[in-house]
């Protein structure tokens, strides 16, 4: 019986996950050979967090300043402002196609 994830967390592909020695942490780190790709399953740091992009981009929609949203998720107000950044820039490549 494994005790590691048998699902990527990027590409979703089963069974292609295998374990890849420890974070400097000490947590767990796992690779996916079909995307070739790592991850930990659990992160000390919230800005690591696969979904912290959506949740930030979501609570700027709302209206929350980057303070209030580094704050309210626990990260440092320079990551909330790098993908804010992030996202306008990829609104502007957007619009211009």
């Amino acid at each position: 019986m494994h005790n590691h994830p048998q699902i990527c967390l990027y590409c979703c592909e089963v069974n292609s996950v295998r374990k890849h020695g420890l974070a400097a942490s000490g947590s767990q780190r796992y690779y996916c050979m079909s995307c070739k790709k790592t991850y930990q399953v659990k992160y000390i740091y919230q800005a690591n967090e696969i979904n912290i992009q959506r949740q930030i981009t979501a609570l700027s929609d709302e209206g929350k300043s980057n303070i209030e949203i580094s704050r309210l998720l626990g990260v440092s107000l320079r990551v909330v402002d790098r993908i804010i950044n992030q996202m306008a820039l990829m609104d502007s490549l957007n619009s211009e196609t």
